[in-house]
């Protein structure tokens, strides 16, 4: 491991940032897990790479000051985007 691996972030935070970016793309994550489009090991994995990314003061502003217009959207440099745009409705 990387002698200057950054520590990862507090895991309730990071929990509200990643269900406040599927809240603006549209998408529910406890139904994709419980219709199984998503499994729980690839939500953990989501939960874990939010935390480590680094981007979590980005990600506040992002929410913040997102204009909520109905359009599902994530922001560019989301760590688990790819998987936000497989469930985006």
């Amino acid at each position: 491991m990387d002698a200057e691996a950054r520590s990862l972030g507090n895991i309730f935070r990071h929990l509200w940032l990643l269900r406040a970016v599927a809240k603006a793309a549209g998408v529910d994550l406890d139904h994709a897990v419980k219709t199984g489009q998503l499994n729980g090991l690839d939500y953990a994995r989501m939960v874990t790479a939010c935390r480590g990314a680094g981007c979590s003061q980005s990600c506040a502003l992002w929410i913040s000051t997102r204009r909520d217009d109905g359009t599902p959207a994530v922001p560019e440099f989301c760590p688990t985007g790819d998987v936000f745009q497989r469930l985006m409705p």
